[in-house]
């Protein structure tokens, strides 16, 4: 005859092995301290005394709305801002430019670069300004114009590394997007003139973006300054993590000119770009 001292204690195993077993199948028995049917949780299910266990919420990453269709790395495409909001664009502290809708289609902006303001005394102040003209075709083409001055110095002779740099790029093109703010792509043609040369040259440039998660985005940029036997290649790679009004690039600028001077590999860079 067995104990009757055990008979709890075997009850009590016995309740632990079926717990296990019900926590290996996604069940845990309901049962409160006094050996009773607990009452129910909020946000719990119950089968014949036993209650479902909890299902793990799975966190997702909300998305964010992408305000900055209009502007890649360098370049913009011919999706607009809304009419009288604006972008500020940092990148590597230095270069800042600022742009504005001044209307639904039209556009206007300039940047400065303030390592070059600063060493003024043996740099080219490096600045910009720039007016574009653009709105939709339909729900997914874009057309538009664009018109800008940089004051930067270009080789006038990439052959000839004594030769003295050409200052300013004064370039007209016209654009054609295809896509939305999240995935589009971007082709741009027109004439360009550097410096006091009189001569027009064909300016090309191609720009892609793709939302590859749910708030990153890669993006893909390239120019192109056509001249006989001294044409001027630039390419841009980069990141970009989209917020709802601040976005951050993660990228890489190579150009031929520049990997002399800095990395031969090309050059990393940090951008903020700021909604308002």
């Amino acid at each position: 005859m067995q104990p009757t001292a055990s008979l709890p204690f075997r009850a009590a195993l016995r309740r632990t092995v079926a717990a296990v077993a019900m926590w290996s199948c996604g069940l845990a028995p309901a049962i409160a301290s006094d050996g009773s049917p607990a009452d129910d949780e909020v946000g719990t299910l119950r089968t014949e005394g036993f209650a479902l266990l909890p299902v793990r919420k799975t966190h997702s990453f909300r998305r964010s709305k992408n305000g900055y269709g209009n502007q890649y790395i360098h370049a913009n495409s011919a999706i607009p801002l809304q009419a009288g909001t604006g972008q500020y664009r940092n990148v590597l502290v230095s270069w800042n430019t600022v742009t504005y809708a001044a209307s639904k289609r039209l556009m206007l902006g300039g940047g400065i670069d303030l390592y070059s303001t600063i060493n003024a005394a043996r740099l080219s102040p490096v600045w910009t300004v720039r007016l574009q003209y653009c709105g939709p075709l339909s729900e997914t083409v874009h057309l538009g114009g664009t018109a800008f001055y940089l004051a930067l110095p270009l080789p006038a002779n990439s052959e000839d590394p004594a030769a003295e740099d050409e200052l300013g790029l004064a370039a007209a093109m016209a654009q054609l997007t295809w896509g939305s703010p999240d995935n589009q792509l971007t082709l741009s043609g027109g004439m360009a003139r550097v410096g006091d040369d009189s001569e027009l040259r064909p300016i090309l440039s191609g720009a892609a973006a793709v939302r590859i998660f749910a708030n990153v985005q890669a993006l893909t940029e390239h120019w192109v300054l056509l001249a006989e036997g001294d044409d001027l290649l630039a390419h841009s790679f980069a990141l970009r993590v989209v917020g709802d009004f601040l976005a951050f690039d993660v990228g890489l600028f190579y150009n031929k000119e520049l990997s002399e001077r800095a990395f031969s590999w090309g050059m990393p860079f940090l951008a903020a770009s700021l909604n308002f």
